[in-house]
This record gives structure tokens, sequence and C-alpha cells, in this order.
């Protein structure tokens, strides 16, 4: 025998160790080839010992294991299940109820096993496949809309409907009766139970969000293998029907309290503007008139809850109705002042306003109808006193004389006459309220014959001619005269047309009147008011305005008047009036030549100027106008 040497022996070791070294290079390259391979050929398919149902589904895709389930499955009949109540039972198969196996669902959860985010754990999980396989009972969910039908049958059979109380209201007396509780079924109990039984059955068990991707492994899962064969028990439960007797006697209650007694509204009013004595109005609301106005919604006997109110649309009606009884504006008295005596009457009686607030007033007559004590209600109405009243002037006597404003209308015809005496009268005992604008158009009102005027010569455009009211401008002017001597500001004033012998001296201080357009208007700057009393002295032809008040304490001059160039007046015109006699003629206007007139207001106060304002009137030549008989 020939023994190796020790450097033989070693060189053989070697050897020996790198055969074994080539020999597990080459079988680690091959195992992992084959993983490389196993992991590519499964990258799109459900790996391999995966089952859903018992139906093997490793090495497909998902729509091709979607498809072999839904052949495999259809052939199996879903469970019947027996729903039982007290003493009656019905047998429906879970598909007619609406159930179905989510098989969807069930694949996408195989394909996710073995394709975690451990290597080393889906290494175990692809060899646990391979040796034990895994079996994934799919959830069994439940169509609520197809279960409705067959569960509103069984509803109809096994409920009786509840009665509720009911609330009679006849004539005066409100009466009601007595209510009974009914049965339902519980539907949606019902649902929850047909998918808890049959999920129980099947060996579902319930996920919940956070463990919903850890699936049934191994002997996890019940393995069944079949759907169960005997209907599965479904226990109903049932619910009582409240009868509502707490909304009826709430209904009841309600409909005795409004017709439980009559309601009284009311409110009080000074007897007289300014006076401290006070008088009561009161208006009654009956019961019958209650009984009207009660509403009853809801058929009580049909399951509804009765409500019982106040109909607002007919409070609306007889609140409105009450507030034009009620409402009326304030309405400023005429006063009469004598200064000699310095005494102050009413020459036409003063009134105060008052407004309902009726949408207020609705709300506290419904809260007064839904009340059995608080039925008595003040009415919310605002009282108004006019912008004057006599206790205000009574206050300030005896009354200065602030200012006078004077006219002549000596030689005017009798039409002309009474339209002055109508429109002096519309402002003779007027009070100007304290810092208040006055309007002249807005008191005498609407210049017709329908309002007592007569027909005079009046300027329209470029002529005179016949119209109601010819005589009103001497009244305008007179009332203009005192406001400027006064020293009130003047707000709105327009010269004539042409120069009016009437309104002259001094001439440019002058106001036209055409209403309702051309106005004349001035504001009471002072804080207290002002009285006009006026006077048509027909012995003398004069026309008087007078301010009586507190004293504003100026002193109001006139600088002018300042005339400028003239424009001659023109030939006469000469108009046939059929109605006067052949040849006969009258002279309706004096020729006035055109000119421009300034005049300036200087107002002192203790001695110093305070205002100078300039009145610019300007005049067009106006020729002589007469008017003649046809002729013969």
């Amino acid at each position: 025998m020939n023994t190796p040497v020790p450097g033989q022996r070693e060189t053989w070791q070697v050897r020996l160790l790198l055969g074994l070294g080539l020999t597990l290079a080459t079988l680690l390259m091959l195992a992992g080839l084959a993983l490389l391979g196993y992991g590519y050929y499964y990258s799109d398919r459900i790996l391999p010992g995966l089952s859903v149902q018992y139906v093997p589904v490793g090495g497909l895709t998902r729509q091709q294991a979607l498809r072999r389930l839904e052949e495999a499955l259809v052939v199996q009949e879903l469970p019947y299940v027996r729903l039982e109540g007290e003493d009656q039972a019905w047998i429906y198969s879970t598909a007619t109820l609406g159930g179905s196996l989510d098989l969807k669902s069930a694949v996408e959860r195989a394909w996710l096993i073995g394709r975690g985010e451990i290597f080393r754990q889906d290494l175990v999980t692809r060899a646990r496949l391979l040796w034990r396989g895994y079996n994934i009972v799919p959830d069994f969910q439940l169509e609520p809309g197809l279960s409705l039908e067959p569960l509103r049958q069984i509803a109809l059979q096994t409920g009786t409907p509840p009665r509720r109380a009911q609330v009679r209201v006849a004539g005066l007396d409100v009466n009601n009766i007595d209510a009974r509780t009914g049965r339902d079924l519980d539907i949606d109990a019902a649902q929850a139970a047909i998918v808890a039984s049959v999920r129980e059955a099947l060996g579902v068990s319930a996920w919940n969000d956070e463990l919903r991707w850890r699936l049934l492994l191994g002997n996890s899962a019940p393995r069944t293998g079949h759907f169960p064969v005997d209907p599965i028990p479904v226990t109903l439960s049932f619910i009582d029907l409240n009868p509502g007797m707490a909304e009826v006697s709430a209904a009841y209650g309600r409909a005795a309290t409004i017709l439980s007694a009559p309601i009284t509204l009311w409110y009080e009013e000074p007897a007289a503007a300014g006076a401290s004595e006070m008088i009561r109005r009161t208006w009654a609301v009956d019961r019958s008139m209650l009984a009207d106005w009660l509403i009853m919604s809801g058929d009580s006997s049909g399951g509804v809850s009765p409500e019982v109110s106040v109909d607002r649309d007919a409070l609306d009606s007889f609140v409105t109705s009450l507030a034009a009884e009620i409402d009326r504006p304030a309405r400023q008295g005429r006063f009469h002042y004598e200064p000699e005596a310095a005494l102050l009457t009413l020459a036409a009686p003063e009134q105060t306003g008052r407004s309902l607030d009726v949408q207020q007033t609705v709300d506290l007559l419904e809260q007064a109808s839904l009340s059995d004590s608080q039925r008595n209600i003040k009415l919310p109405v605002t009282i108004s006193d006019p912008p004057v009243t006599l206790a205000q002037m009574e206050a300030m006597l005896p009354l200065d004389l602030i200012s006078t404003g004077e006219t002549s209308f000596a030689g005017s015809d009798e039409a002309r006459l009474h339209n002055i005496s109508v429109a002096t009268a519309q402002l003779h005992g007027v009070a100007v309220g304290a810092s208040s604008r006055f309007s002249f158009v807005e008191h005498v009102g609407q210049v017709t014959i329908a309002s007592g005027y007569t027909e005079g010569w009046v300027i329209v455009g470029e002529e005179t001619v016949l119209g109601p009211g010819g005589g009103v401008c001497q009244v305008g002017t007179t009332f203009f005269r005192a406001a400027f001597w006064g020293g009130y500001p003047i707000v709105e004033r327009t010269p004539h047309a042409y120069r009016v012998s009437w309104y002259e001296p001094p001439v440019g201080l002058d106001a036209a009147v055409y209403t309702p357009y051309v106005d004349i208007k001035f504001d009471n700057d002072q804080d207290t008011p002002i009285l006009i009393q006026t006077q048509v002295d027909r012995a003398a032809g004069k026309l008087y305005f007078r301010f009586y008040g507190r004293s504003p304490n100026r002193k109001v001059t006139l600088e002018g008047p300042i005339l400028g160039p003239t424009k001659p007046a023109g030939d006469p015109v000469i108009e046939v009036d059929p109605s006067l006699a052949p040849g006969q003629r009258v002279q309706v206007e004096t020729a006035r030549d055109g000119i421009t007139v300034t005049v300036y207001r200087v107002i002192e106060v203790n001695g110093a100027v305070v205002s100078r304002e300039e009145f610019l009137s300007e005049y067009e030549p106006w020729p002589a106008r007469y008017r003649e008989g046809p002729p013969q």
C-alpha cells in the first residue's frame, strides 16, 4: 500500500473543498434561477396552493380565477334561510333576498397572499402554500333593496297598525280618542340578522378595516367545502309602534288653550295732541273667531302626529283690517292769533297720528292664542304728534311779530279777488315747524276749478290767457316777501316772465307760482316754529302775510333795486275775444320794457353783517295787450 505523503493529502482536501463549493454555488444559482423563474411566472398569477370556497385558483390570473369561481359556484345554489317570527316562519333562498358571494374581493385577497413587504415571510408563506394550501371563504353580502319586498310582505302579515289618539274640534268643544299601540317588523334588523347568520354558517369571519387584508389561512377557516343543506335559522325582531300619546295630548291641550277664552286687544292715546289725559280703545277676539283661526294639520287616525296651530294668514287679514281702522296720519291744526290780547285759538282741529305695527301684532296675537294666561294684548301702536301743536305754540305766548309781506291788488277784478282769497285761506293759521322746509305749493294744493278757484288771467309761456287761479301769484309774492324780510333762507323762487304792476314797488321782489311745477320754498332755520297769519284787506286793496313766533334777532335790509339796460316793449298785441261786444276793447296788460333787476338782502346779527344775498330777476319785454270784440 502506498501511503500518501503529506503534501499530496493537502492537495486532495483542497480539491474536495473546491468541488463541494462549486457544487453548492451551482445549487444556489439554480435555486436562485428557480425563484426568479417562479416569481416571474406568478407575477400576475395567483400563487399555487390557493383556493376559494375549495375551488382551486392557483396559477390563474385574477380574471381567470373569477371566471372559474363563477362557473364552479353557479351550480351550487346559495343556502336557504328560515325567517322565524313568534309563531310563524318563512323560507327564502338567500338569492331571492338579494344575497350573493363577494367573489371579486375573495380573488383579490387570494392574489395578495405571499406578496407582502417582507421577503423572508413571503418565502415562508409560499412554502406553506405548496405544502398545505390555503382556502378562502368568500364574504356574503345582501342587497337591501332586493330584500325589501319579501320582508314587507312579512311585515304586512305580522304587523298591526297603531291607532293614535285623535283630536276633534266640534264647535267650541275639543275631544280626543284613545290610542292603541301597534307592531311592525324591524326590517333593518332583519337584514342585518340574515347577513350575520349566513356568514356564521359559511364560516366567514368579520374583518375590521385594520385587518381587512389578513386572510384566513390554513385551518383558521372552517373547511366546510359545501353550502349548508338545511335552511339557516334567522330570528326576526319586531318593534312597537308608539301611537303618539304625547303628541296628541299636546295637540289636545293646545286646541283647548286656543279656545279657552277671548283675547282682548287695547292701546292708549292722548285725548288731544300734546295732552296728558289718555283714552283707551279696546277690541275683543271672541272664541268663535278663535275657532275659525284654529288649524289642525296631520291625520292622527292615519298615523301622522296632529299639530294644532292658528292660521297666520287669517291673523294677518284680521290685523290688517284692524290697522285700517286705527292708522291715521298726524294732522296739524290751524291757529288764529290775536296780537293785542296775545290770544291763540284753534281755527281747525289738530290730530295725533297713529300707526299699528301689523307684523308684531300678528306675532303677539299668535302667542296670546297659545297661552292660557296672557290673553290681554297691548297693541304696538305708535302715536305721533303733528310737527307743531297748540301746546307748543301756547308755551311761546305772547308771540313776536317776526316779519311782514305786503302787496297791493288794487284794481283787480272780482275773479282775481276771489282766487286771492281762496289761496290766502289755505295758508292762514299754518305753523312752520322748527328746523323744517316749507313749500307754498304743497300747502296751497292743486289750483283747479274743482278746488274752488275761478278763471282769471294767468301767464302761460309768452302770453296771458284765461285759466284757473289768476291772482295766486299775488299770494305767492306776498308770502315770499314775508320769508324774505324774516331773513329765512330762500330755497326756491322764480321771478315772473315780465314786470307786473301789482308787485311793484319795489321791482325785483316778486315770485311766480304755477302748480305743481313752479314753487316757493324757504327753510325755518330757527329752533322754534313760525305761525303764518294772513289778511285780505279789500277796502285798501292790500294783502298781508305776517310771521309770528320767536324773533330771530336779526336785522334785514334791502340794497337796490339795481336796474340794468332796458329792452323796448314793442307794438301792442290785440286779440279777438268773442265774449266782448263788437267794437269793445279791454286792456289786459300794460306795456313793460324788458330789464334785468338785482337786489341784495343784507342780514345783520348784533350789528355785524352775516349775509349779503343776491336776488336776480330778468324780465322780458312785454307789449301792451288788448282784447276786443269781433267786428260787426
